[in-house]
């Protein structure tokens, strides 16, 4: 066994056909970003500790156990395993390992002795073991789900119907309360705590039960009590995932506010709201978007505050999709696997058996590196994709299933249009699963509305006009109070139009006690609504009236008497609001009135849903605008690869000054293996003014984009700021006379630096 530096990577390079560049392209498409010029440029990038960390992510528990085995080997001298050779050849075609066996003995079996493995590997294991201990733990190879327990599939399948059916009904609740009062944001960025509090209390969703302190029971899918921390976490949750789909969007003041696709996803079928949602969180670049309230260990960060990106959270969600997709493959009859158990404390952080079950040990055999990188971040993944209904009762439900049905079919693109197909075939089986909408309800004598069912989004808004909501569930129940009563008139209706629907939609009589308040209610209201019609006002005191018509300040608006309760003016809308403020009248912009004189009645029904899937489907995520760096880049088709290869080939290996201006772009890496291994290192520093200085010394910490150096014992330690290094150089300085010759440019070198430590 044998370590390899750059100069013999390059010679094992040379002597590769083009077959093999092009496996070893394949096999780390993050080569290719950019296209190497020529063999130098590949084999610095094959070496460094970027590319190497990041394909060390790709590999199983096998793999991953064979190269941590060589790679001790070559760095202790170490005996090298003979009997665990089966996966070299994988770690081969990426660059892992070398066999220098003569061909007739490579072909037929790998030689341990012969073998060979980058230099920096050895150090890079070590330190990856160290960061993540649960590496050494063995994980086992689930081919399938076979041997776990069954969960009923029709218990499964209505699971994940009810959460689709709350999740649809939450959106539609908090596009309601941002069209009247938008999320403001933080200076910092981001919605705060506090504005999420103040949407929780609007919302009888997820405010507290009138009458109670700390709310109601907990509810399934909320993750929390209704009206506690928990519950306020689901809204900032929801705000990041409408944020996601695009519907919702900062306006001029810099608060989040429905956008014009939310008006489309109202009027849409549920099914292909649902497919929005899905796509919206499958390609969105943010870490786990579920967040929870205050507890006593952490600190929950702003909800939409460009510190969550994560370049690849999408990959995350995709993994763990597949994963489950593979798992439950076998699944036969009318059960499916348990795959996991989920166990989200609601005032702690998940601790580490939060998630157990088949799907976890998979992640761990088949990604050991990446699942132990991001375990903190796959409870709140499963999490997520339960509130979705993609997972149901710790298994795959049948919306999953159709989801990645596809998915396998659509590899070969990228971003949204990977998923095109499996998202056409989630709609298709939602829309034959989901229960029809209705437009009935029950009206009871305590002045209540029971609906019959899921009720259509024409008669939620229009019953949201003029009742508050009670409760959560796919079954609403509205309530009806003087101030439900006086909103409806403030939003156009009058008493005949609220009576008119209730009566057309109702069937129940409707009690002489709601007749009453209708009345009483529209009898007792003192409100100016203001509407487009040159503009309009609709003014239901005769007192009040005579005072708009007589008002010294309203002369030249052109009021005049349209109908008993409705005058009209010349002015716009909008100049005749600002001219009743300043006159000292109140009254309120009326929305856009039909020829009818209920408003709700006119809303476009679910049928105008588009024809096409494809409609509900994002290409990609509205946060794509953002500064985002992935280390996952896309896997390239085989085209550009052989391409690459043969022009690889071509060039073969540059000139030795070219090398040494190549080595530089490895900057991080190589202060990472010195800062371990405490090697001299040679920094060459750009000043502001564009000079260059060398420093030679001791990394001894590194962070928040800058690089501690021990220069000299005696002069303590220089501070530079990363982005000013343009190159690292290993130095084995162990001549005290190459130490003192160099002393004076330290010297000067350090005196420059941004700041300086005794």
């Amino acid at each position: 066994m044998a370590l390899l530096n750059l100069e013999t990577l390059l010679d094992r390079l040379e002597g590769w056909d083009e077959e093999q560049l092009a496996l070893l392209l394949q096999a780390r498409p993050d080569l290719l970003h950019q296209t190497p010029g020529d063999l130098t440029v590949l084999a610095i990038r094959m070496s460094s500790e970027t590319s190497l960390r990041q394909h060390l992510q790709r590999l199983d528990a096998d793999e991953l156990n064979l190269l941590r085995a060589l790679a001790r080997s070559a760095a202790t001298g170490a005996p090298a395993p003979e009997g665990q050779l089966e996966a070299s050849g994988a770690l081969e075609s990426a660059g892992l390992i070398f066999d220098a066996s003569p061909a007739a003995e490579s072909a037929s079996a790998p030689n341990a002795d012969q073998l060979s493995v980058p230099a920096r590997l050895p150090h890079i294991i070590d330190s990856l073991e160290a960061q993540y201990p649960q590496l050494a733990a063995p994980a086992r190879d689930l081919h399938t789900a076979a041997e776990a327990p069954g969960v009923s599939a029709a218990r499964v399948e209505n699971a994940s119907l009810s959460v689709v059916s709350d999740l649809l009904d939450d959106v539609a609740e908090l596009l309601g309360l941002l069209a009247h009062m938008p999320a403001a944001t933080l200076r910092t960025g981001g919605v705060g705590m506090r504005e999420l509090r103040r949407l929780a209390t609007r919302s009888a969703r997820w405010g507290p039960t009138p009458g109670t302190r700390r709310g109601r029971a907990a509810e399934p899918g909320l993750g929390g009590s209704v009206g506690s921390d928990a519950s306020v976490g689901e809204i900032g949750w929801l705000l990041e995932l409408t944020a996601a789909c695009g519907l919702i969007e900062l306006d001029d003041s810099q608060a989040w506010a429905p956008s014009r696709l939310a008006e489309q996803w109202g009027d849409a079928a549920r099914a292909h709201q649902h497919q929005l949602l899905v796509s919206g969180w499958l390609i969105a670049p943010r870490a786990p978007m579920l967040l929870r309230g205050p507890h006593p260990t952490t600190r929950i960060a702003p909800t939409l505050a460009l510190d969550r990106q994560r370049g690849d959270a999408a990959q995350l969600r995709r993994v763990l999709l597949e994963t489950a997709a593979d798992l439950a493959a076998a699944a036969q009859g009318d059960r499916r696997p348990l795959l996991y158990t989920l166990e989200l404390p609601e005032d702690d952080l998940p601790g580490p058996d939060a998630l157990r079950g088949v799907l976890v040990e998979r992640l761990r055999w088949q990604r050991p590196l990446l699942s132990a990188r991001v375990s903190h971040l796959l409870p709140w993944l499963v999490r997520e994709a339960e509130r979705l209904g993609l997972f149901a009762v710790g298994a795959l439900s049948a919306a999953g299933e159709s989801l990645l049905r596809s998915e396998a079919r659509d590899a070969a693109e990228t971003g949204g249009a990977r998923w095109h197909r499996g998202l056409a075939d989630l709609a298709a089986q939602l829309a034959g699963a989901l229960p029809a909408q209705v437009d009935t309800i029950l009206v009871q004598s305590d002045l209540t509305a029971v609906a019959t069912g899921s009720l259509s989004a024409s008669s939620t808004a229009a019953l949201g006009d003029f009742a508050q909501r009670e409760g959560h569930g796919a079954v609403p129940t509205f309530r009806f109070s003087a101030d439900s009563l006086h909103r409806g008139l403030a939003r156009g209706w009058t008493a005949s139009g609220m009576l008119s629907w209730l009566q057309e939609h109702s069937l129940t009589p409707l009690p002489s006690s709601l007749r009453t308040q209708i009345t009483d209610a529209s009898r007792t209201w003192r409100g100016v609504q203001v509407g487009a019609a040159g503009a309009w006002l609709r003014v239901t005191d005769a007192d009040q009236r005579q005072a708009l018509m007589s008002h010294p300040e309203l002369s030249g608006l052109g009021l005049r008497v349209l109908a008993e309760e409705v005058l009209v003016a010349e002015a716009s809308p909008a100049a005749l609001e600002q001219a009743l403020t300043a006159a000292g009248f109140n009254s309120s912009r009326a929305p856009k009135l039909e020829e009818t004189d209920a408003p709700g009645s006119a809303s476009p029904s679910a049928d105008s849903s588009a024809q096409h899937s494809t409609a509900w489907t994002l290409e990609s995520s509205p946060w794509e605008h953002s500064r985002i760096t992935s280390p996952h880049p896309i896997d390239p088709d085989a085209a550009a690869v052989r391409t690459a290869a043969a022009s690889l080939l071509r060039a073969g290996r540059a000139a030795p000054s070219s090398s040494n201006s190549a080595v530089a772009g490895d900057v991080i890496g190589t202060l990472r293996s010195a800062l371990a291994a405490r090697r001299t290192v040679t920094l060459t520093r750009v000043s502001p003014q564009g000079s260059t200085h060398h420093l030679t010394g001791v990394p001894t910490g590194m962070n928040a984009g800058r690089v501690r150096i021990r220069v000299r014992e005696d002069e303590g330690e220089a501070v530079v700021m990363l982005h000013r290094i343009a190159a690292v150089e290993d130095t084995a300085v162990n001549d005290n006379a190459a130490q003192a010759s160099g002393a004076e440019e330290n010297r000067t070198a350090s005196g420059s630096m941004e700041e300086r430590h005794e």
